[in-house]
């Protein structure tokens, strides 16, 4: 395997066309962004993987901490997970096998029975999981009203509107877009969730291998191999299990409204879809501010602790002696260190002020879009169509260096994915209708 192989191998992201020199902008005042940020992070309660300390979990929540998986033991608020918490027990690995009417369960054990998860309340033996009200506790989707967060409609500028490293001519020219209210996955769906609708389908796994076939482990990680096909049957499945209709027209990719008619205004879309390519780059960019990315602009730190799970000092170090050679001259490594040669758990760094976790690296994220081209002319909720097959994905990834920025957009193949390449779940805001599921 020749330099450049072996790269691709490691790499596996997206490559975006060939860049084109950007007017250099003023840098904007980042203080009100920042102190946003950190009042998030201090503030913020909604689900994410990793143990927020400030945040408030239920019984059987799963949480990532100190580089173990940690499930709650009843409702939990503070309490640290570790060996010394009463309230926090490891979580149990969810390959559990089928189960058996003759064998004992002690309280915490899982089970599979009929495609799904069951977690026994207490010890048990012969009472058949699904049954109401019984020893058993269903683990369902993974995906629950918790996780998301609300984000204000409006009108931004949409496009470059800052000079990046590097800007590409996709990303122009720059035009109003006015968005309505939406929800928004405050993190990348994990393999945990994912795990569950494949198993429940009975389908083979997600694959967490790179390319070179090294895994990067599965759990709280967000679930990258995913290809926009696999994700839109991912997205049905959910809204079935809710009670909800179909999203997507599984043939076409086509958006789908309330009666299964293919619409592009996703208001008429009921429960959970992917982010139109306008709804996450609004979002990303902190309801549409001046930033190249989640952070802000610059190093990705933030009050001195890493800000996102890039390509930095961990990544150059591992590969260069994994390769016995330097990283290529178009892979430049930001300088920090995040902790993770490859993925980290979802909720790992400080959300922006939206709450949102990791909209810059970790995974490209999967929009609905096919790629638009960009016209001066004003948009309200716009969702790209079109007869080029490519679906647009955002967000960069634990590969990317100092060339990642918000605004970029990759049409990537909705047929193929990458070690690098996941989904976020989006849900319209729709008037009149109950829309949060907080508890579900």
């Amino acid at each position: 395997m020749n330099q450049a192989v072996r790269y691709a191998a490691m790499r596996g992201s997206p490559q975006p066309a060939l860049p084109v020199v950007a007017t250099s902008k003023a840098r904007p005042n980042l203080k009100p962004l920042l102190l946003g940020v950190l009042l998030a992070l201090g503030m913020h309660d909604a689900f994410a993987a990793a143990w927020q300390p400030a945040g408030a979990y239920k019984q059987g929540d799963v949480v990532a901490h100190q580089g173990q998986e940690w499930q709650a033991r009843w409702w939990t608020s503070g309490d640290t997970p570790g060996a010394g918490s009463i309230a926090w027990q490891p979580a149990p690995p969810e390959n559990a096998a089928a189960w058996q009417s003759g064998r004992a369960y002690t309280a915490g054990e899982l089970t599979a029975f009929r495609g799904e998860l069951y977690q026994a309340r207490w010890w048990t033996r012969g009472e058949t999981p699904a049954t109401a009200d019984g020893a058993w506790r269903a683990l369902g989707t993974g995906v629950n009203g918790r996780q998301f967060v609300r984000v204000a409609g409006g009108t931004f500028i949409m496009g470059a509107t800052i000079a990046g490293p590097v800007n590409y001519p996709n990303e122009y020219p720059v035009h109003p877009v006015t968005l309505s209210p939406f929800w928004l996955s405050a993190t990348e769906v994990t393999y945990r969730q994912f795990d569950r609708y494949t198993r429940a389908t009975g389908q083979s796994p997600l694959s967490s291998a790179d390319l070179g076939g090294v895994d990067m482990g599965r759990g709280e990680n967000p679930a990258v191999n995913v290809t926009w096909w696999a994700a839109i049957r991912y997205v049905n499945w959910l809204n079935q299990r809710k009670g909800w209709p179909k999203a997507y027209d599984e043939a076409s990719g086509d958006l789908l409204d309330a009666a299964g008619r293919p619409t592009v205004d996703v208001a008429k879309v009921i429960g959970y879809r992917l982010p139109t390519e306008a709804e996450w780059e609004y979002a990303a960019r902190d309801r549409g501010q001046d930033i190249i990315n989640a952070w802000g602009n610059g190093a990705p730190l933030i009050n001195g602790k890493p800000a996102a799970n890039i390509a930095d000092n961990d990544f150059k170090v591992y590969f260069e002696a994994l390769f016995n050679a330097p990283l290529p001259s178009w892979v430049v490594p930001w300088e920090v260190s995040d902790g993770h040669i490859r993925l980290a758990p979802v909720g790992s760094f400080v959300p922006n002020s939206l709450g949102l976790y990791d909209m810059s690296g970790s995974a490209w994220e999967w929009t609905s879009d096919k790629e638009r081209a960009f016209t001066t002319q004003p948009q309200t909720n716009p969702v790209g169509v079109g007869e080029a097959p490519g679906r647009i994905m955002r967000g960069a990834s634990w590969d990317n260096g100092q060339d990642m920025h918000i605004t970029d957009r990759y049409a990537g193949n909705p047929a193929e994915s990458t070690p690098a390449t996941g989904l976020r779940l989006a849900r319209s805001v729709i008037p009149g209708r109950h829309d949060t599921d907080r508890e579900d």
